[in-house]
């Protein structure tokens, strides 16, 4: 069962070995630590004392890490649970549900702990990935598998081409940091280039990694109140509240006063701010050399459209001369990474 705060992430890592898990986790901090809070790891070791500490290490070394395990608890977790292990399917479904839509799945190519396994079919761990890529038909993940074998059978090259992959994308565990991460670093960039700065409900603010895919779109529309997504020159406002029945799409100038308010009282949001002076927005919006009462009375029209976008009108409260999103209304915003291209 998931625990609050676990969510879909892009890159999700599955291995059958506590210790690999940490090899992986501490050559991901040391060259690319971003990517800690992009993951989500599924051990699926036995249950059992050293389990249990080494998953609760893993929670307090990595804070922004999410965590499949037995023996698993507290929030970012899930608890591996028998039915989750009790045949293919099973085990598939609970790591699509960790992943995003066209995410990336890392997975050890021998999971000698999954029961339904067999020990001298070894390779069928593999049927995991292509059954987890089915589930996503529209927009499937890519599939990269690891292993410390020193070379592979005939046979076993076969049997990864017969289920859609190629041999040449299984990497060796002792290249982590040097092969491995750069590898998985760049899928995650390449397909997830955008970045989206977004506060929820509970006023927990993140980071979150996406694509400009419109499906993802959509989800991150179901999941806050309030998104701003600008690319190049095209900014749109949408999120839970915006349409008269909520989930609609409003096309905004990118240059015009309307959308620099709402950049405004999502900025305000995401920062914990007191809100943007009515008598500033007057200002930006009211006519040249106004009066203070014909500027106020420019801001309370501008700001009346505003409302007329939200299903809710009271989410942007006046307080004390000032205009703020009301407590509780979730926010996104897109933002380029470093070096992306719009």
């Amino acid at each position: 069962m998931a625990q609050p705060g676990f969510e879909r992430r892009p890159l999700v890592c599955v291995e059958d070995h506590l210790y690999h898990t940490t090899e992986m986790l501490t050559a991901i901090r040391a060259t690319r630590p971003d990517l800690l809070a992009q993951m989500t790891i599924c051990a699926i070791d036995r249950p059992g004392p050293d389990t249990d500490a080494t998953v609760a290490a893993w929670l307090t070394r990595y804070p922004e890490l999410q965590v499949i395990a037995p023996g698993a608890t507290g929030p970012r977790t899930i608890t591996l649970s028998d039915a989750d292990l009790a045949n293919a399917p099973a085990f598939a479904r609970l790591i699509a549900n960790a992943l995003r839509r066209g995410g990336i799945l890392v997975q050890d190519v021998q999971l000698s702990t999954l029961p339904f396994v067999p020990a001298d079919r070894w390779w069928e761990s593999i049927y995991v990935g292509s059954t987890v890529r089915g589930i996503f038909a529209d927009r499937p993940p890519a599939v990269r598998f690891l292993s410390n074998k020193r070379g592979y059978s005939a046979t076993f090259g076969r049997d990864l081409l017969d289920a859609g992959f190629d041999p040449r994308d299984v990497m060796d565990k002792s290249e982590m940091a040097s092969v491995v991460v750069p590898a998985v670093a760049a899928l995650v960039d390449r397909g997830f280039p955008k970045r989206l700065d977004a506060l929820d409900e509970q006023g927990d603010r993140r980071h979150i990694r996406v694509s400009t895919d419109d499906g993802e779109r959509r989800s991150i529309e179901d999941a806050f109140d309030i998104v701003l997504w600008q690319i190049g020159d095209q900014i749109d406002l949408g999120g839970r509240i915006v349409g008269s029945a909520g989930r609609a799409r409003v096309p905004l100038k990118v240059n015009g006063h309307e959308a620099a308010t709402w950049r405004a009282l999502v900025a305000d949001r995401l920062h914990g701010g007191g809100g943007i002076e009515v008598l500033a927005v007057g200002e930006r919006v009211g006519p040249p050399d106004a009066e203070r009462a014909e500027l106020t009375n420019a801001a309370a029209r501008h700001i009346h459209t505003l409302r007329s976008r939200l299903s809710t009108t009271s989410a942007i409260a006046t307080i004390e001369h000032r205009y703020r999103l009301g407590d509780g209304i979730s926010v996104a915003t897109l933002t380029n990474l470093r070096g992306a291209a719009d």
